[in-house]
């Protein structure tokens, strides 16, 4: 059983340090490193407390950087492990596995304990980097203990919790796609918000058992040490009037070794959700999950909005883009829905603009991915001069269904704010750009998806305050500034995406 279980995590982990998006993920990570331990000479600093700079020791750093680390694995560990069945199902290894005696509790403990593996390999690179940034920038020697105890306390709850997810997620059919994808962005991003706000302001105890990310552990330490809960972790300004403090690090002491451990291990009985719903590659059991999902909630509600896009699809459309943006409502009917729900909510609340974004954002997640995904880029290459003009093609559907699905939020711009309507347009083609960008270059709509999202829940947070951040005129009218760097991003994501277009076009 043992060496099964082991043949199953050793296959995952050297598949996925074979390829190269691994590799690149690995190097955006090591440089965020750089990024996040600023030289104190620039004004800003990796962690302050009450304002003031916390002086770069090895428990400083290392209690900054596993933070970040802890949100990074959170947030975007999750779709970067989320395919491990799928690709078992897709190289028809899954088939060869299930003719073996390997038990399907065998293999769902082996994809997680491959899970596992691959995201501490990750984390121990970045912690890493993190000490090399300690000799370069650090106050005082490197201490490697106090550094790798800052890790073991922060990190561990939020690999096992990502690694249970992707499984569950995977084994059960409605949350193994792009619905799955936005569930648990949100699912993680608000349990974050109310274990860490519980145990923030002193509130039930219960939570602490459920501090995956370790915030709500260290807003405790914090208050305790020193009397106060504000604290920023990251890039931040400091206030260099107040003298810098100098920290010992996160202790773990009675209960704390408890309530740790705990939520390191209580995701692990998901595990059995996993067990229930596999389908350990039968044959019969994919026909059927495929079958059950066309009789699913999802599909009755695409065949309940059939009626409603039958009349658009028919509409007599030339041009590549307007028959590709038309295949994306013929296909996912769901999406007139969400053009009557994006209409009546803003003539009802103009302030609902950011919501309409990221529902858009979902249904043009895959529009540059899916011929690559299903397979018939061949027959799309055979048209005349779209292998040339994939991006711009691709780039123009996307942006012509969010301007369907948005083109009442901008006629009430039009008419009622005219001076937002600019930077608006200018968000949806950011928006379109990115999509299609993100989706050409990694081939999924996962990449886009994350961090779309991402962007977008810490701009709604931020509520215009950092007017850098309002790429749409959420909030208010952005700078002309503004508008010209989003205008500049979106043109450099299609510049880049072009291209990698082309290399693969020559290979």
């Amino acid at each position: 059983m043992i060496g099964r279980i082991g043949a199953i995590v050793r296959a995952d982990f050297l598949i996925r340090f074979r390829r190269l998006s691994t590799v690149v993920v690995f190097l955006l990570l090591s440089g965020f490193a750089y990024v996040w331990v600023p030289a104190p000479s620039t004004g800003r600093t990796l962690m302050q407390v009450s304002g003031a700079r916390v002086i770069y020791n090895s428990a400083a750093i290392g209690i900054g950087t596993s933070m970040l680390a802890s949100i990074f694995v959170g947030l975007f560990g999750f779709y970067v492990i989320s395919n491990a069945v799928r690709r078992d199902v897709d190289s028809r290894c899954g088939y060869v596995i299930a003719s073996t005696n390997v038990g399907t509790g065998e293999y769902i403990l082996g994809k997680f304990l491959g899970n596992v593996v691959f995201l501490s390999s990750f984390v121990g690179g970045y912690m890493a980097v993190s000490m090399v940034m300690q000799l370069v920038r650090g106050e005082a020697r490197l201490e490697p203990l106090i550094f790798i105890k800052q890790y073991a306390i922060m990190t561990p709850a939020t690999i096992v919790f990502v690694s249970v997810a992707a499984i569950v997620f995977e084994s059960i059919p409605f949350l193994s796609g792009r619905f799955g994808d936005v569930v648990y962005f949100f699912l993680y991003c608000v349990a974050l918000g109310i274990v860490g706000s519980t145990m923030e302001h002193g509130g039930s105890s219960i939570a602490r058992y459920f501090d995956i990310s370790g915030f709500g552990f260290m807003f405790e330490q914090t208050r305790r040490i020193f009397h106060t809960t504000s604290m920023s972790i990251g890039s931040s300004s400091f206030n260099p009037a107040v003298r810098p403090i100098l920290i010992g690090g996160l202790d773990l002491s009675g209960q704390d070794w408890v309530t740790r451990i705990v939520s390191t291990l209580i995701s692990i009985p998901l595990l059995l959700l996993a067990w229930l719903f596999f389908h350990r590659f039968d044959p019969a059991r994919l026909r059927a999950a495929g079958a059950k999902g066309k009789r699913g909630w999802m599909r009755n509600i695409n065949a309940l909005a059939r009626p409603f896009v039958r009349p658009l699809a028919a509409i007599p459309v030339r041009g590549a883009a307007l028959k590709d943006a038309m295949m994306t409502f013929a296909s996912t009917p769901f999406t007139v829905f969400a053009l009557i729900g994006i209409t009546i909510a803003a003539l009802a609340n103009p302030a609902s603009l950011p919501i309409a974004f990221a529902i858009v954002a979902v249904f043009i997640a895959d529009v540059a991915s899916r011929d690559r995904r299903s397979g018939t880029t061949g027959l799309i290459y055979a048209a005349p001069r779209l292998r040339e003009r994939f991006v711009t093609w691709k780039l123009s559907s996307a942006a012509i269904v969010a301007l369907l699905l948005l083109v009442a939020p901008i006629l009430h711009t039009a008419v009622a704010q005219r001076a937002r309507l600019l930077p608006l347009i200018i968000g949806i083609l950011f928006l379109a750009a990115a999509a299609t960008s993100l989706g050409v270059i990694s081939g999924n709509p996962k990449t886009f998806i994350v961090l779309f999202l991402t962007f977008w829940y810490v701009v709604v947070n931020d509520k215009g305050a950092t007017k850098a951040l309002d790429f749409a005129g959420f909030f208010s009218t952005p700078a002309m500034g503004v508008m010209g760097m989003y205008a500049g991003i979106a043109i450099g994501l299609i510049a880049m995406a072009e291209v990698v277009h082309r290399a693969r076009l020559r290979v």
